[in-house]
C-alpha cells in the first residue's frame, strides 16, 4: 500500500511541476514580447507580429531585427544555460549554494576572456573561437578543482570540492586582475562591463553558435535526469543501483561547465543566476529534475529579460549592465531565505 501511495505522490508531483512550467513557458513568451516594446522608439505588440511575419515599416524592422530581438535572445539563452548549469552542479555537490561563480568555473572562463581580450579584437569571428576559449579556462578550472578535490580511491567530497573552487576563484580574480592592467581603455571598458553582466554578444552569429551549444549540451544534460535523481539521493544509493557515480559526474559537470562558459563568453558574467534560480525552481516544483532544469531555466530566463527591460527602459538605469539589476532584484529572495531560515 505504501508503494502506491508513494507512486501516487511522486505521479502528482510531477503533474503539478508539469503545470508550473506551462505556467512559466507562458510567461516567458509574455516577458519576451512585452521586451521588444521597450526602448526608445515603441513598437506596439500588434506591430511586433506583423513584422516578425514579413510587414512593418523599415523603423520597425531595424529596431526589431538589428537590436532588440538579439539582445532579447542573447538574454533568453544566457538565462536558460545558467539556469541548467546552476542546477547540475548544485545536485552533483549535494549544496544549494553550488554555481559556476562558487566553484571558481566562470572565474576560469573570465581568465581566458581576458586572455582573449588582450591579444585579439571582439568581432564576428569570433563567434567560435570565444566560447571555445571560455570553454578551455572553465575546463581548466574543473579538472584542477576535481583533481585537487577527489582521491584516487575514495568517494567525491562536495566541501573539498567547493572549498577549492573558492581558493582557485581567488588565484584567477588575481591573475585576471594583473592582466587588466597590460589593457587599452577600450579593452578595460568592455572588460569591466563583461565583469559586471553585460549583455554583449548581440549579434546573430554569436546568438546561433550559443543556441547550438546549448542545445547539445542542455540535451545530454537531461537526459541524464533521471541519473542525477539518484546522486541527489547520495552517492551510495545511487552506487547500490548501479550508476558509476564518478564516469556520470564527469560527463554532467562536463556539460555544465560547458554550458556556463559559452553563456558568460557571450553574455558576461551572469553567474549570481546559477544561484538564484534553481533555489526558486526548486521552492516551485520540488527536486525531481525532469521538471526542475525547464523551470530552473525559465525562471533565470525570465528574471534576466526582466532585468534587461529595465535597464533598456528606464532612463536612470540605462547605463547599468544587466547583470548588476539581476543581483539586485535577486538579494531580497536571500535576505527572505535567511530570515526565515534563522
Amino acid at each position: 500500500m505504501k508503494k502506491y501511495l508513494l507512486k501516487f505522490k511522486n505521479y502528482n508531483s510531477l503533474k503539478k511541476g508539469i503545470i508550473i512550467n506551462v505556467f512559466l513557458f507562458a510567461l516567458t513568451i509574455v516577458v519576451f514580447f512585452i521586451g521588444c516594446n521597450v526602448g526608445q522608439y515603441k513598437i506596439s505588440v500588434l506591430k511586433v507580429f506583423e513584422t516578425l511575419f514579413g510587414g512593418g515599416d523599415k523603423y520597425s524592422k531595424m529596431t526589431l531585427f538589428e537590436f532588440r530581438l538579439p539582445r532579447l535572445c542573447l538574454a533568453l539563452l544566457v538565462g536558460i544555460g545558467m539556469g541548467v548549469a546552476g542546477v547540475s552542479m548544485q545536485n552533483l555537490l549535494h549544496n544549494d549554494l553550488a554555481s559556476p561563480g562558487t566553484l571558481g568555473v566562470s572565474d576560469g572562463s573570465g581568465l581566458f576572456v581576458t586572455l582573449y581580450v588582450a591579444l585579439f579584437k571582439t568581432s564576428s569571428s569570433s563567434a567560435i573561437l570565444l566560447p571555445i576559449l571560455a570553454l578551455a579556462g572553465g575546463l581548466l578550472s574543473a579538472v584542477i578543482i576535481f583533481a585537487l578535490s577527489v582521491k584516487r580511491k575514495s568517494n567525491i567530497n562536495p566541501i573539498r570540492m567547493i572549498m577549492t573552487g573558492v581558493s582557485m576563484s581567488a588565484a584567477y580574480g588575481a591573475i585576471g586582475t594583473i592582466m587588466m592592467y597590460a589593457l587599452d581603455q577600450s579593452q578595460l571598458e568592455f572588460l569591466q562591463r563583461w565583469q559586471s553582466g553585460e549583455l554583449w554578444g548581440t549579434d546573430w552569429s554569436y546568438i546561433s553558435i550559443l543556441a547550438i551549444w546549448l542545445l547539445i549540451f542542455g540535451s545530454i544534460i537531461y537526459y541524464k535526469s533521471r541519473t542525477l535523481n539518484a546522486i541527489d539521493m547520495g552517492y551510495d544509493i545511487a552506487k547500490g543501483i548501479g550508476i558509476n557515480v564518478k564516469k556520470e559526474f564527469i560527463i554532467i559537470a562536463f556539460c555544465a561547465v560547458a554550458i556556463s562558459s559559452a553563456s558568460v563568453a557571450f553574455g558576461g558574467n551572469f553567474f549570481f543566476l546559477g544561484l538564484i534560480g534553481p533555489h526558486i525552481a526548486r521552492k516551485m516544483v520540488g527536486t525531481d529534475n525532469r521538471v526542475l532544469f525547464p523551470a530552473s531555466s525559465l525562471i533565470s530566463a525570465i528574471l534576466i529579460l526582466i532585468s534587461d527591460m529595465l535597464v533598456m527602459g528606464v532612463d536612470f538605469l540605462i547605463n547599468i549592465p544587466t547583470g548588476i539589476l539581476v543581483s539586485i532584484l535577486s538579494v531580497p529572495y536571500f535576505i527572505y531565505l535567511l530570515i526565515k531560515e534563522g
